[in-house]
């Protein structure tokens, strides 16, 4: 039976070769054989002009590479299975479009990828190839088939686009929901996940660890919800309660803490690589991200479902807004999830830019909510799992109309931002921003041209000014009658006189030449000064003047905001600056001096300029709330990059979804962007990923270890679930529970297999070395927020303010500039989490504590132990001061001895009881310090000593 002419697009990857991908290709040879209008389809005989004029062009230049030896970009010219089938990319010529044909196009050298590569095809050959396109490229000895046999084709390949393995792969399976199994110890269930836990364990012959006591449970409790210790009350009144809901207390009273969101906020802050930069070399300010933080610490704390938090971070602007005024200030305020990534502003070739950006966003959407590596597909088919390059495009168009800058094209782009009020109020604000800018610059441009012919006038005399100010600085010459000596103006040559003389340490190096100079050169000197400084000037009037030019053309047209004010800067030449621009600055004029130049005529207009411009700065209504954020673009049209590159469009692709996921079954995006269709889909009931990963990260962050243990990678690359039925059933009661977290945290920590201790029996340790099986409660150090909150927290100073923000202005710094540091967390008493992030200069105690790069979405931060950590706890100014101010909270109870205060310093920094054997080496250790029996402030020195031992304790850093 002849082979049918059907692609199995086993190469949707973008080729070697580069030819773009249609999904026509299986009906490609029909189009053949249909009438068509083209000269050739009149011809006697289509077959005698393949075989005169197209066979030999391929046979002479293509066929060398292109062969089924070779294939070269999965592409055989010698066969017409071979033409149809295509390249790796998909087929050549397109039976939609025959102009535009991927096979038109390179052999016209109209793009990147040019063939055959040696030699352009000469006109008749590059002519003869076109009439057989235009005519559908008829190959003799291809099979017809008919659109009966096209459909069944069709079918057939979407079959092929996917092995049997990667269909049957677990992660793109629906949810199940298994029951829980029987056990044979049933007393140690206390929740429905424990059966699953102890089956596995009673398959494998081993045993639970035995549950925690309860000062550990709590401790283990209070920093996993709150990130902070239990406080001395908590931990007596959960020892003394013997009740069985005891604990079950504790869970509801932590989960209705304040601090649970900012806890749990901030794991969700790694999953949305959260900072307030841009990143990259200009490192700009986010002044409005603090907005998406502050919302996920209340969308935890108000236990907002998951799958609305889903929807509110990719399409929140696009949901309804349920307030009076229309303006869904929350929606807007959480798509910072997709706003508020890395951006390199200043690049310059802005289509990468932008790519780079919709990549980026693609990456923390589909990590973060799939778990699987989509970005991977950028340039080729998924090496591993079945994302294919058509699918990264797909996903790449909805994020390509969206719209992420203001102003996406300006040599350093503007990123989004969002009004948080309704759009007329906006303008009204923007128009009378721009009256009062308008207006400022009406007086600038009036004030400037007299201000100007006086300073030609100063600067003409510059050398002059310089000679005289010697003479009565180092020669003790009279000022004023200097002055009127050199018919120079006394007040300049009083500030020339406190400009040029030596100072005590001077590191004026701009005025080395001058201050050494000999007596016989200083004329010289002074010239030299001059002619640069003239140069300079002339430079900044032509640069003033195009700004004047820009501003009345932004006033005239109103719709463009005014552009700033240029600055000098004071490292291109400190000379001049100094000179003009700083406040004692020989030839600076204040307000009141640029006045005194100004003829009385314009004088008058300018002062009433200026009671109209202060009427206008008091009548200025309150900024609007602005959001880092995202908005609806123009529809943009994605092409498919062969290998990524961005200058070497193929086909087009439609918005839509993974089509391993069932993506090709969802209605077309026509209408909009895409981004609500892709939050609906994401959270559907059955979608086979977002309950998973969201359960599984939630079982991470209080096991230590994810039941899967790649919380971003789901796929081929990723482990296996260690407990699959678990992960299900977890994810039906998430999703059955309505998405809700704060049940998902309740059904965990009211479980027996997160009440277990940390020590493992030896066959366990054996058989379990890595806690798969769950054994035990793996034993972990704290991360940096809870080691260093918790330190504050011991000592008292810990500032529980929440929301807002620590960072203030615009833009970028100077590359060497301290404000481009990241506030330093040893130096504020705010919780971490609301310390600013510059991603370019993260506080080294981050860094330190394994924090991540706040770049790329982290689902599990590293762990580390290195000597440098424990040396901070040792060493550093921070630990000492808690340690201080805590020996002085307990020196302060003067009515118990030494003994007690040791109790009570365990209690508050390892949150138990001191075992007898710790006080007396406690008081040994303030006995050889020089402590007294019954001691006072004069002992503060032994006793910070002492509780820095405990604070930079293991049982302190990690959790049992």
């Amino acid at each position: 039976m002849k082979r049918r002419l059907v692609s199995p697009l086993r190469g949707h990857s973008s080729a070697e070769l580069g030819f773009s991908f249609s999904r026509r290709a299986c009906t490609l040879l029909l189009a053949c054989f249909l009438p068509a209008s083209h000269s050739l389809a009149r011809a006697a005989a289509p077959g005698e002009f393949f075989e005169k004029k197209i066979r030999p062009i391929f046979a002479d230049n293509c066929q060398g590479c292109h062969n089924p030896e070779l294939k070269t970009g999965g592409l055989d010219l010698s066969t017409p299975e071979g033409f149809a089938n295509g390249s790796r990319s998909g087929p050549i010529v397109s039976g939609d479009n025959p102009e535009n044909s991927r096979l038109l196009s390179v052999i016209g050298y109209e793009e990147k990828l040019k063939m055959p590569p040696r030699m352009k095809l000469s006109d008749p050959q590059i002519a003869a190839l076109r009439e057989w396109v235009m005519a559908g490229a008829p190959w003799p000895g291809a099979e017809v088939t008919s659109p009966a046999t096209v459909a069944e084709q069709q079918a057939e390949t979407e079959e092929l686009l996917f092995t049997e393995d990667q269909r049957n792969f677990w992660a793109f399976q629906p949810v199940d929901d298994p029951a829980p199994p029987e056990v044979q110890t049933e007393s140690w269930i206390q929740s429905p996940i424990d059966r699953f836990v102890l089956a596995r364990l009673e398959q494998e012959g081993l045993a639970p660890a035995s549950p925690a006591d309860r000062p550990t449970l709590l401790r283990r409790a209070t920093f996993d919800l709150t990130g902070l210790p239990p406080m001395e009350e908590e931990i007596a009144r959960f020892v003394a309660d013997d009740s069985p809901d005891a604990f079950d207390r504790v869970v509801t009273r932590l989960l209705g803490s304040p601090r649970y969101g900012e806890r749990w906020g901030r794991h969700w802050l790694d999953v949305a690589r959260y900072a307030d930069s841009t990143g990259n070399d200009e490192d700009h300010r986010y002044p409005h991200a603090w907005r998406y933080r502050d919302y996920v610490i209340a969308a935890f704390n108000e236990d907002t479902p998951y799958d609305q938090f889903v929807r509110e971070q990719i399409a929140g602007d696009l949901l309804p807004s349920g307030g009076p005024d229309g303006v869904n200030r929350r929606g807007i305020v959480a798509t910072g999830f997709l706003a508020l990534g890395p951006k390199a502003l200043a690049q310059q070739d802005k289509d990468k830019m932008l790519y780079d950006v919709y990549d980026e966003q693609m990456d923390v959407v589909t990590k973060a909510f799939m778990g699987l590596t989509v970005t991977c597909a950028r340039c080729h088919d998924h090496k591993f799992d079945p994302i294919l390059t058509k699918d990264y495009y797909s996903l790449a168009g909805i994020f390509a109309s969206t719209k992420s800058f203001r102003l996406p094209r300006t040599f350093v782009s503007k990123p989004w931002v969002t009004p948080l009020a309704p759009e007329e109020e906006y303008q009204r604000y923007l128009q009378h921003r721009d009256d009062i800018a308008a207006k400022k610059f009406e007086i600038v441009d009036m004030v400037s041209e007299h201000v100007e012919r006086h300073n030609r006038r100063l600067v003409g005399k510059l050398a002059k000014y310089m000679l005289a100010a010697r003479r009565v600085y180092h020669d003790g010459a009279v000022l004023g009658d200097l002055a009127v000596e050199e018919r120079l103006d006394k007040d300049v040559l009083g500030r020339w006189v406190s400009y040029l003389s030596p100072q005590t340490d001077d590191t004026r190096l701009h005025l080395s030449d001058w201050q050494s100079a000999p007596e016989e050169t200083l004329p010289e000197v002074a010239l030299a000064y001059h002619a640069g400084f003239e140069e300079l000037a002339c430079e900044w009037r032509e640069t003033m003047r195009r700004w004047r030019k820009a501003v009345k053309k932004a006033v005239k047209r109103k719709n463009m905001p005014p552009p700033d004010r240029p600055k000098f800067d004071a490292e291109e030449d400190p000379f001049f600056y100094d000179v003009n621009f700083s406040e004692r600055g020989p030839f600076a004029l204040s307000e009141e001096e640029q006045d005194a130049v100004i003829p009385p005529p314009t004088g008058a207009v300018v002062a009433g300029l200026r009671q109209e411009l202060k009427l206008l700065e008091e009548t200025l209504p309150r900024e609007p709330d602005l959001a880092s954020s995202v908005a609806e673009g123009d529809l943009v049209e994605q092409k498919v990059f062969i290998r990524g590159d961005h200058h070497n469009p193929g086909e087009s692709v439609s918005r839509g979804f993974p089509t391993i996921l069932g993506g090709r079954d969802e209605p077309p995006i026509t209408e909009s962007s895409g981004r609500l269709a892709l939050a609906q889909w994401l959270t559907r009931d059955d979608h086979p990923l977002t309950a998973r990963v969201m359960v599984n990260r939630i079982w991470h962050w209080h096991f230590g270890e994810g039941l899967v243990r790649s919380p971003n990678n789901f796929g081929k690359l990723g482990e296996r679930p260690t407990h699959p039925a678990l992960l299900d059933y977890l994810a039906e009661r998430f999703v059955d529970g309505g998405w809700s977290i704060k049940k998902m945290h309740r059904l965990l920590m009211l479980s027996s297999t997160y009440r277990m201790s940390s020590e493992a029996a030896a066959d366990s340790l054996g058989k379990d070395p890595e806690n798969k099986l769950l054994t035990r409660f793996e034993r972990r150090r704290l991360n940096v927020e809870a080691i260093r909150d918790g330190l504050l927290a011991l000592d008292g100073s810990l500032d529980l303010e929440m929301g807002g923000t620590l960072q203030f202005g615009y833009g970028t710094d100077r590359e060497n500039s301290n404000d481009r540091l990241s506030m330093n967390p040893e130096k504020v008493d705010r919780r971490l989490v609301y310390l600013p992030l510059r991603r370019a200069n993260l506080p080294t105690l981050l860094n330190l504590f394994d924090f991540g790069d706040a770049t790329t979405t982290t689902g599990k931060r590293s762990g580390t132990n290195v000597a440098p950590q424990a040396l901070f706890m040792m060493n550093s100014d921070f630990v000492a001061t808690r340690a201080r101010n805590l020996a002085r909270t307990l020196l302060d109870d003067g009515s118990t001895g030494n003994a007690q205060r040791l109790e009570r310093a365990y209690l508050i920094t390892l949150n138990r009881r001191a075992e007898s054997y710790e006080i007396e080496s406690g008081l040994a250790y303030l006995d050889r310090l020089g402590s007294e029996p019954a001691a006072s402030m004069e002992d503060l020195d032994a006793w910070q000593s002492l509780c820095r031992v405990l604070m930079a304790s293991n049982e302190f850093i990690y959790l049992e």
